[in-house]
């Protein structure tokens, strides 16, 4: 590889990605270009969101060495980013079918094979960038987040706890972690979650836990635990009152009573009907 060509990719891991496609513009052309000046330079404009200039660059790659898993995955990567799924599934199956030992291909597979709904090879996908590559907290978030999806709670806290196992302060995993205690009505969790990921990473943007600030607040604890108390005993406190202030209408101290006990009646309903708003994205 090039001087040029390696500081195209330094600038890429540095995240300074309109450096990178602008000197990857630079780049000397050739008349024959190379397969390695046709990577790079795909990977620099895609990271600068010049999609179709990139996928041209990977598609003139391929051509001059196809079946490279790498060309492959690349504009699988690039197709996804353009929802163009259906073009882009056959790309990311030939890469793990090229490289079967490489967890991100598995993990690409699994991310296009769900946005199409192909829940059974979605599920053998990334279950296998998890075990190919157990030391990898991108294949464990990317994999918690699935499980999420699918409302499995348990298996999401899971991947997400192995992927912070690895990387603490990796700000997807937090965030993941927050999004399962709030699927739980867990605000308060939530909440200190949520900010552990913004401490983490301020630039994460979530609008379903938008509410957890409020919702987890430590003032808001009294209404947190009436949401918790069962419909059925919201029902006799209610019935109690009712028989209490026909019975003893007419005097302040029952009717007082009365009023407390209708209170309690209906704290927790009306608790948890706002903490289910709350909890709606």
């Amino acid at each position: 590889m090039s001087p040029e060509h390696r500081k195209v990719e330094a600038l890429l891991a540095l995240g300074r990605n309109e450096e990178a496609a602008a000197l990857a513009d630079k780049l000397p052309s050739q008349d024959t270009p190379s397969v390695e000046f046709l990577r790079v330079r795909g990977r620099a404009l895609r990271a600068a969101g010049r999609v179709f200039d990139a996928e041209a660059s990977f598609r003139e790659a391929l051509a001059l060495q196809p079946g490279d898993p790498r060309l492959l995955a690349d504009l699988a990567t690039t197709l996804l980013g353009q929802k163009r799924l259906k073009e882009a599934l056959p790309f990311a199956r030939e890469s793990v079918a090229l490289r079967p030992d490489v967890a991100a291909y598995h993990c690409l597979r699994g991310v296009v094979a769900e946005a199409l709904g192909y829940e059974d090879e979605a599920e053998e996908a990334m279950m296998a960038a998890r075990q190919l590559s157990p030391q990898d907290a991108e294949a464990h978030t990317v994999y918690g987040y699935h499980a999420l999806r699918r409302a499995r709670i348990d298996a999401a806290e899971s991947a997400f706890r192995d992927a912070l196992g690895i990387h603490p302060d990796r700000a997807e995993a937090l965030r993941g972690f927050a999004r399962c205690a709030a699927a739980r009505g867990d605000w308060a969790a939530a909440r200190v979650r949520w900010l552990d990921t913004l401490s983490a990473d301020p630039m994460q943007r979530d609008r379903a836990l938008a509410p957890a600030l409020v919702l987890g607040h430590p003032a808001l604890a009294p209404v947190r635990a009436a949401s918790r108390v069962p419909i059925l005993v919201s029902v006799g406190l209610a019935a109690a009152g009712a028989g209490l202030f026909a019975l003893f209408s007419g005097y302040p101290g029952a009717v007082a009573m009365t009023v407390m006990f209708f209170a309690a009646a209906a704290i927790g309903p009306l608790a948890r009907a706002a903490l289910a708003r709350g909890a709606t994205p």
